[in-house]
């Protein structure tokens, strides 16, 4: 089979996938709450985080000697397990380890579709492929919250996950038995701490560290308290917020690709960063305002907000990517820790801020965020 075939797989395994993390992602913190206290939902992020970046130093190693096939087959049928936890077991500590893992596990599958995609692509259209990957994840991404809210109101959060249940069946044989299996040969030998100081030497490297840091850092605040912050302060009904987030994520299937062919071209990824960063930082002041808001202007603005962060992602991934090598699967393991470091800092910095604030304090502090990522974007030197 080759390589377009096997990256047009590739592409079709992520999309599957990616139905499965967004009919779960946005109601998983609810879903916690319904078994533990409010205010313990934060720490079991932290913990799922601290797991990933275990995992991601771990499974590029593995993925070396065993390869993508039986290290991504069994991650995928952890998860299936994780998922049926959810729906059979009512004991709060079995729930609360299985979402730490599920949660980790679901970065720890993106990161093995990383390198094979990775793998199996060029250099010179690294555009091209990071934005058809992403905007095949990302239509997966549209159809999960139309379908997750409408199960949700009308059937439960146990039909929910069986549901995701029936999706990562096919993931599991695409990837574990169609897909050939990939061993890199001239991966990373560093620790991690060698890769840090690798990745903060390194000035192209550290720049969009920090970039993809404060966009995942945006990514976790929105997914744990937006849906949470809309049920319970802006009294929507989940089929309501479900309609609304798939038309936010319209944004990433739209502008993703098109301006990954445009970075190729003309290599304009850092004022891509720089645009992204400022419409999130403007969209994001409007969210707190969300219970004064229409449906529409509420949609409009969270639909902004995505509308920045696909500039940020599609731009920072094909950067990274075009200064990387392929078979640098500790660096690409390493990138992908932004999302844990992420998911630890934003929990812990929101829990505290909610001592003495309300929900809607969160979001001004995450405009000035993105704010503060636009110096750090002006700084990236352009690569070609």
């Amino acid at each position: 089979m080759k390589h377009r075939q096997l990256l047009r797989t590739t592409y079709w395994a992520a999309f599957v996938f990616s139905i499965q993390v967004a009919l779960t992602i946005f109601i998983n913190s609810s879903f916690l709450s319904s078994k533990i206290p409010d205010h313990t939902i934060g720490l079991f992020y932290t913990a799922s985080a601290l797991v990933t970046i275990i995992g991601l130093y771990i499974i590029p190693k593995l993925i070396n000697k065993l390869g993508t096939s039986l290290i991504l087959g069994f991650l995928i049928l952890a998860n299936i397990a994780n998922l049926v936890v959810f729906t059979t077991v009512s004991n709060p500590l079995v729930i609360a380890i299985s979402f730490i893992t599920f949660l980790a596990f679901n970065t720890l599958i993106y990161l093995g579709i990383d390198i094979i995609t990775e793998r199996l692509s060029e250099n010179a259209v690294q555009g091209d492929v990071r934005g058809t990957y992403l905007t095949m994840m990302n239509a997966g991404w549209i159809l999960a919250p139309l379908i997750g809210g409408y199960i949700l109101d009308r059937l439960g959060f146990s039909i929910l996950y069986s549901f995701a249940i029936a999706i990562m069946i096919p993931v599991f044989i695409i990837i574990a038995l169609q897909l050939p299996t990939i061993k890199t040969t001239h991966a990373s030998k560093a620790n991690i701490l060698q890769l840090a100081t690798k990745f903060m030497a390194h000035r192209r490297f550290r720049l969009v560290f920090i970039v993809n840091f404060i966009l995942q850092f945006f990514y976790a605040w929105m997914v744990i308290y937006t849906p949470i912050y809309l049920h319970t302060v802006a009294h929507l009904p989940w089929d309501t917020i479900g309609i609304i987030f798939a038309i936010m994520l319209v944004a990433f299937i739209v502008l993703e690709y098109p301006l990954g062919k445009l970075a190729d071209k003309i290599h304009i990824e850092k004022h891509l960063m720089i645009v992204g960063l400022v419409v999130m930082g403007l969209a994001t002041l409007f969210v707190g305002h969300a219970p004064t808001l229409s449906i529409a202007g509420l949609t409009l603005v969270l639909f902004m907000t995505r509308v920045g962060a696909s500039i940020v992602e599609v731009s920072t991934e094909s950067y990274f990517f075009k200064c990387v090598h392929h078979d640098d699967t500790g660096s690409i393991g390493f990138f992908r820790n932004t999302y844990p470091f992420a998911y630890i800092l934003a929990p812990l910095l929101a829990s505290l801020i909610l001592k003495f604030g309300p929900l809607s304090s969160l979001f001004p502090i995450l405009s000035i965020i993105c704010f503060l990522g636009v110096i750090v974007a002006w700084n990236v030197k352009r690569v070609k």
